[in-house]
């Protein structure tokens, strides 16, 4: 079963609105004052590398406000969710026709519908967005569609990493390219805030869905969770780093290739080796803190004793095992002796001291393959598998006695005992407690500081 918390469904969807919101902005500036008022800067802001084109600013205006519009609650007299699907239409439409043309070879007025491009002396196709821009304004655009159903869930995902993948790639060709126009026509010819938006996009797409894979499996609470987010940033970041200081010389001040791809193979391996180590250190330590919190969960803080959980889940397993191969079992119930008056005359703290002396007391008594445990307040039980009657009545007689003796109380503490043995005629676990609870009220009712319980001997036990 996997766990998740409940923070990181709100944060994820305010990152998904933030993204939008950034990403509309940035577009309509590249259309409005790039476009609109003819300003160069906007519209290509680094020298050497491509514009962001008329067309795919209006298909991420479409993206950012159907990412905005999704992540907004729904308002009286104004249809969100279809108004979200209308806007994600537009990149769809965009981007398809755009493909359409590169495949067919057409060279329609889509292109320039807008505006005119500056350019069209320089290129096949004027006006025209990449065939990359193009693709993954289709893949996002479907992405934010948001049709119901499981599968389209899948689809959508499938939309939002394959088009995360291409801007990786590109910006991949930005990194080990550098402006070189020609090296960076092979990977895309995308200008660097068309990548930054539909990087933004594809992000925020995956975190609207955050109760969907694969938002639901980076914010597990589980290992899974931990594993994805120790290993994602390093697994997308370090490639593309490492490649940049080894591509031209940059690092070794050599254009060898083979020495370059021989260093990259072993820092890769070495960061690899240290990434597994680090984060098999961390689910080690994470193994250990569930452990602590299990053993924990399963203790009387007070005591160290085995709480009612435990000595319920133990007691369960001691009675079908008995049971079952026809072994003893026998049970101490025990319950101190007027603890209430001294908790009201010396105050709890004297009292859990005392809890805590009775409770070793116990422990050292009973052997490794018993189980003493705190069932309430002040009261006990030991579980006592292979003991017959008679040993269970030794031991009690034994606890209550060195009870008794024990002299660093404020006054002398005693306790009552109560002996149930499994018989033939003992049909569930609640009756042999039963048994032991009676016992436990005969020994009150005879005056307490005694063991009542199991007199008439073991004719009736199992084995």
């Amino acid at each position: 079963m996997k766990l998740r918390a409940a923070e990181p469904s709100q944060g994820l969807r305010t990152l998904a609105l933030t993204d939008g919101m950034v990403v509309l902005v940035v577009s309509g500036v590249v259309l409005a004052v790039g476009w609109g008022l003819d300003v160069a800067e906007f519209r290509g802001p680094l020298p050497g590398f491509p514009t962001m084109k008329p067309n795919a600013a209006l298909g991420l205006i479409g993206l950012g406000g159907s990412l905005v519009l999704g992540q907004l609650r729904p308002m009286r007299g104004f249809p969100i969710g279809p108004a979200a699907a209308l806007s994600a239409v537009l990149p769809v439409a965009i981007g398809a026709a755009t493909l359409v043309e590169y495949l067919f070879g057409w060279n329609s007025p889509l292109d320039q519908l807008l505006f005119a491009d500056p350019e069209a002396s320089q290129v096949s196709f004027p006006g025209r967005p990449a065939p990359v821009t193009a693709l993954s304004l289709l893949l996002l655009g479907l992405s934010l569609l948001n049709f119901h159903g499981r599968r389209w869930h899948h689809i959508a995902t499938a939309c939002s990493l394959s088009a995360l993948l291409l801007v990786c790639g590109v910006f991949n060709g930005y990194l080990l390219a550098r402006s070189n126009p020609m090296v960076l026509a092979r990977f895309g010819s995308v200008a660097p805030h068309t990548a930054a938006a539909f990087f933004l996009i594809a992000i925020g797409a995956m975190a609207a869905r955050p109760d969907a894979w694969p938002a639901s499996t980076v914010f597990a609470q589980g290992v899974g969770g931990v594993v994805c987010r120790w290993l994602l940033p390093p697994a997308v970041l370090a490639p593309p780093a490492l490649g940049w200081l080894l591509s031209d010389a940059a690092m070794t001040g050599r254009h060898d290739t083979a020495v370059n791809w021989a260093l990259y193979s072993v820092f890769s391996s070495a960061g690899s080796v240290a990434l597994i180590l680090l984060l098999a250190s961390r689910i080690e330590l994470l193994d250990s803190e569930r452990a602590a919190a299990t053993a924990l969960s399963r203790h009387d803080p007070l005591t160290g004793l085995a709480n009612r959980r435990a000595f319920d889940d133990f007691l369960f397993q001691a009675f079908a095992r008995a049971q079952r191969y026809g072994r003893r079992l026998s049970l101490l119930t025990i319950d101190v002796d007027y603890f209430k008056k001294y908790n009201d005359a010396f105050g709890h703290p004297a009292g859990d001291e005392v809890l805590k002396i009775i409770a070793r007391t116990f422990t050292d008594a009973a052997r490794e393959s018993d189980l003493v445990a705190r069932t309430g307040g002040e009261e006990f039980a030991i579980v006592l598998p292979e003991t017959d009657v008679p040993g269970a009545r030794a031991l009690g007689e034994r606890i209550r006695a060195e009870i008794a003796s024990l002299s660093q109380f404020r006054r002398p503490i005693t306790v009552s005992v109560g002996v149930a043995m499994l018989s033939r005629t003992t049909p569930t676990v609640s009756a042999l407690v039963k048994e032991g609870d009676t016992a436990l009220y005969c020994a009150k009712k005879a005056g307490r500081n005694c063991v009542k319980g199991g007199e008439n001997g073991p004719s009736n036990s199992i084995a």
